[in-house]
């Protein structure tokens, strides 16, 4: 399950999960467009029960189901 739509599960989650890391509402709710950070991944997990999984967190390139990241692929430089 994605982080958003775990986080809007239940009434009261984003509050429960501010509390839990001591940070303010807004700052977790800003994850949603954001990200989580990656520090904070694995604690996130663990407190959605495993709900929300370390793939499920991960930006699109990298992972490991959205197939080769542009960005990775090698350039032809300018001839």
């Amino acid at each position: 399950m994605d982080f958003p739509s775990w986080l809007d599960g239940d009434r009261g989650r984003l509050t429960a999960l501010a509390a839990h890391f001591g940070l303010t509402q807004s700052a977790v709710s800003q994850w949603r467009t954001n990200g989580v950070p990656p520090a904070r991944m694995k604690a996130v997990r663990d407190f959605s029960g495993g709900a929300v999984t370390l793939d499920d967190m991960l930006p699109d390139p990298l992972r490991p189901d959205a197939g080769p990241c542009p960005a990775a692929e090698p350039t032809r430089a300018a001839a």
